[in-house]
């Protein structure tokens, strides 16, 4: 997964690509207005197609990633993933401290948003989504917490509570979430992991 292929699966892909790779995904989406379904799910893996033919990928998930574990996670009777040590539990610096990514291009983004605390890791064109518990919060309120703690001290709070919820491949690089929607903040991985100590 660190180089964004999945397997013989790759997010340069079109729909006809995948289909002779997959066979008959185990659910699929059509748009209200389509005859083709452009969204198709393999287990834990969900993929977007282009509206126009000829239907390229958009890109493709992992989804639930939490539940992920063992050496190999099945996607379809053809297609296992191999988890190189990785799982659900993976925490945002182990995944930076592997040697997966050049440091310095890799970003961490974090942002606040009513009861929730949101982190992803952009790596080239992977993105690595995480959820955070936020008990941690003695007054429930993450938008005032990321305000006004200390970097160090929220990263140390964060990174150990958190669960991988997704990965994403795309055929152009990740970036963050909905830009500008949200008060996105950013470190270069090797400064997240500097400042983690």
């Amino acid at each position: 997964m660190a180089t964004g292929t999945l397997g013989p699966l790759s997010p340069e892909m079109k729909l006809i690509d995948v289909a002779k790779v997959l066979g008959t995904p185990d659910d699929w989406d059509v748009d209200d207005d389509g005859d083709v379904p452009l969204y198709w799910c393999f287990g834990k893996v969900e993929i977007s197609f282009d509206i126009a033919a000829p239907y390229r990928m958009n890109w493709f998930q992992v989804e639930g990633a939490a539940q992920l574990k063992g050496k190999f996670e099945p996607v379809t009777e053809r297609l296992k993933l191999s988890l190189d040590r990785f799982s659900g539990k993976t925490k945002p610096s182990e995944f930076l401290s592997a040697g997966l990514w050049d440091l310095q291009r890799t970003k961490v983004h974090y942002a606040a948003l009513s009861d929730s605390v949101l982190l992803n890791i952009c790596a080239g064109c992977i993105k690595v989504h995480f959820q955070v518990d936020t008990s941690f919060i003695g007054d429930g309120d993450p938008v005032r917490h990321l305000e006004e703690a200390k970097l160090g001290r929220l990263l140390r709070d964060i990174d150990p509570r958190t669960k991988v919820d997704s990965i994403y491949s795309y055929p152009q690089p990740a970036a963050e979430e909905v830009p500008g929607v949200l008060n996105w903040r950013a470190l270069s991985g090797r400064d997240y992991l500097d400042i983690l100590g």
